[in-house]
């Protein structure tokens, strides 16, 4: 009996040959158009994830307040083996530690004299793991107490030569440096480390030190720097000329990269300076920012879990207001952070997900549209099927035959879509359109299906005479 069910939805979709292709063609349109923004979709997801991955999304912000500098390289090791971590950068950020630099080119030189011109920025210490462009964060509330704490990435961009971490004796200069002074890399600078929190403050020349690159600095600070011009006399410096207003101490995020064996340097200098003048050493000269960075948006909650439970294992208390000893603050950018990052995936996938819902609804209507005109012109047929001895299940198979027979018609058709055209050939997407297409034209036509059967046969027949 099953094979005569399934021999007469054959002769019946023979008979009904034009409208049968139709839906079928209608239905492989449709899943084509599936299988594209599902394919799309995922597309875009990895483009997102991964735009927002190289600008930083990945990363989470340690400040650490009154921290030894041996523990904080306990810190970094511990961190560093942590699940999902896959790098840690601890620079040494003038902002934060007090410190700026005067870094200045010779433009004129003869027997008697030397000129220079220079500008006055802040100090970054960096080693060979700092990316110039994901690894370098401001918080204007280092200079200014009344501003917001926010943390902001402040991406470093090559202009010129290479902004790759230099090494002891290279330094990389603002872009906007190198224009008012009218040198490339290659030249040569001197570099005036001033160390701000002693009073007089700590000064220490570096020279020689070759210019490897330029760079802009994507912020609020770009370009701002003061500058200066230096007058030398047979090798003894005789005047230093700055602008009446220029502030003697950190007033600017826009940095010169250095080694940060010379800022270790430095500081070793700074605390033998405190020493002879019978001062106690300064609090803070270690790196006090640890910028952790995950494999992946998706781990950056894992990441900051693992970090919290290590600080905590060595009895360091979350503080962001950083009044007491050994504190630290977790943070995560302003912007660009994995918040906004996994946001705009969930929106992306909103969207996608909209119009694939779209398509799901027109082919389920149509599947469920042609099965309400089958019912309709077999109403009579149904009753008498059903009078001469067939089960409503048989009945019900005999359209699930007819109706999947249509689908799977219309998968074939699709299949070789997808196969012949590249913008949608992606076989676990085509997997997954026609999955949920099944469904969903299941759903739409089982309804149908067993509205009929719910009626006694004789009431069939009587509403079909």
């Amino acid at each position: 009996m099953d094979r005569g069910l399934f021999w007469l939805a054959v002769v019946d979709l023979r008979r009904a040959w034009l409208r049968s292709l139709a839906t079928a063609l209608a239905i492989a349109l449709a899943l084509v158009a599936i299988t594209f923004f599902a394919a799309q979709i995922g597309l875009r997801r990895a483009e997102l994830l991964t735009s927002y991955e190289e600008s930083g999304a990945t990363t989470l912000i340690v400040d650490l307040n009154k921290v030894p500098m041996g523990e904080i390289a306990d810190l970094i090791r511990a961190l560093r083996s942590a699940a999902g971590v896959q790098s840690i950068v601890a620079p040494y950020n003038g902002t934060q530690l007090g410190l700026v630099a005067d870094t200045s080119f010779v433009v004129f030189e003869n027997e008697k004299q030397q000129e220079s011109l220079g500008a006055r920025t802040t100090a970054l210490g960096v080693d060979r793991s700092f990316d110039p462009v994901r690894d370098y964060y401001v918080n204007f509330h280092d200079l200014n107490p009344n501003a917001s704490t926010a943390t902001l990435g402040a991406p470093l961009l090559a202009t010129s030569g290479t902004a790759r971490p230099p090494d002891r004796n290279e330094v990389v200069v603002p872009s906007g440096v190198a224009d008012y002074v009218g040198i490339r890399p290659g030249a040569e600078a001197t570099v005036d480390l001033t160390y701000v929190n002693a009073d007089p403050p700590i000064v220490r020349r570096y020279e020689k030190l070759r210019l490897i690159g330029t760079f802009d600095l994507v912020g609020p600070d770009q370009g701002r720097f003061e500058p200066f011009w230096r007058l030398a006399a047979r090798g003894s410096e005789v005047l230093t000329v700055r602008r009446p207003d220029a502030p003697k101490g950190v007033a600017t995020t826009l940095p010169i990269l250095l080694n940060d064996q010379v800022l270790k340097d430095f500081f070793g200098f700074v605390g033998e300076q405190l020493a002879a003048r019978g001062m106690p050493p300064p609090k803070e000269t270690a790196a006090k920012e640890l910028i952790v960075r995950a494999h992946s948006v998706r781990e950056v909650p894992t990441v900051e879990g693992e970090a919290i439970s290590l600080l905590d294992e060595r009895n360091l208390k979350q503080d962001c207001g950083a009044t007491g000893e050994s504190t630290f603050c977790l943070r995560v950018p302003e912007r660009n952070n994995f918040e906004a990052a996994l946001q705009e995936q969930g929106k992306l996938e909103a969207g996608g997900s909209f119009f694939i819902f779209l398509l799901l609804v027109l082919v389920a209507a149509g599947v469920a549209g042609l099965q309400i005109q089958l019912i309709l012109a077999r109403w009579r047929e149904l009753g008498i099927l059903q009078a001469v001895g067939f089960s409503p299940f048989k009945v019900l198979l005999y359209f699930a035959i007819r109706m999947y027979t249509v689908l799977a018609a219309g998968m074939v058709i699709a299949a070789v879509a997808v196969i012949i055209l590249p913008f949608v050939r992606s076989a676990s997407t085509f997997g997954f359109a026609t999955g949920v297409a099944l469904v969903a034209t299941t759903i739409a036509a089982l309804p149908v299906l067993l509205w009929p059967l719910a009626q006694a046969p004789a009431q069939l027949l009587r509403v079909s005479a």
